[in-house]
């Protein structure tokens, strides 16, 4: 297996672990794959910090059946990693109706002390079908 596609597959199980996190609303987990200096944001320019993104994840309000991330492609830079994709999930909001959303996004993901970790990530939801 080449360097490249062993460390795409490192940054695809990260995101897998990432995701099964944030489907837990589990901020413990999700702590360690997140950088100290990571920013989340969003296409209306809202940006949050590790700590407020941790919070805003164990705070969701509505359960979650399923998370998943499609159209997955890796890019790698060096010490870089930037993977886009499509994250569809499914979820109920408190009155009991199921939902489905789907967020175009992009991690980026660089290498420190031996280990990837997410620096930057960046939503924007797409239209409902």
């Amino acid at each position: 297996m080449s360097n490249e596609t062993e460390t795409t597959e490192t940054i695809l199980q990260i995101e897998r672990d990432i995701m099964a996190a944030i489907k837990a609303k589990d901020a413990t987990a999700l702590s360690p794959l997140v950088a100290d200096d990571f920013v989340y944001r969003t296409h209306f320019g809202a940006e949050s910090s590790k700590s407020e993104f941790l919070q805003s994840i164990a705070a969701i309000p509505i359960e979650i059946h399923s998370l998943r991330g499609d159209e997955l492609k890796v890019n790698i830079y060096g010490d870089t990693a930037i993977l886009t994709g499509v994250q569809r999930a499914e979820a109920r909001q408190p009155e009991g109706e199921m939902e489905e959303s789907a967020v175009a996004f992009t991690d980026v993901f660089v290498q420190r002390d031996g280990r990837w970790v997410m620096v930057l990530a960046y939503g924007v939801e797409l239209p409902s079908d």
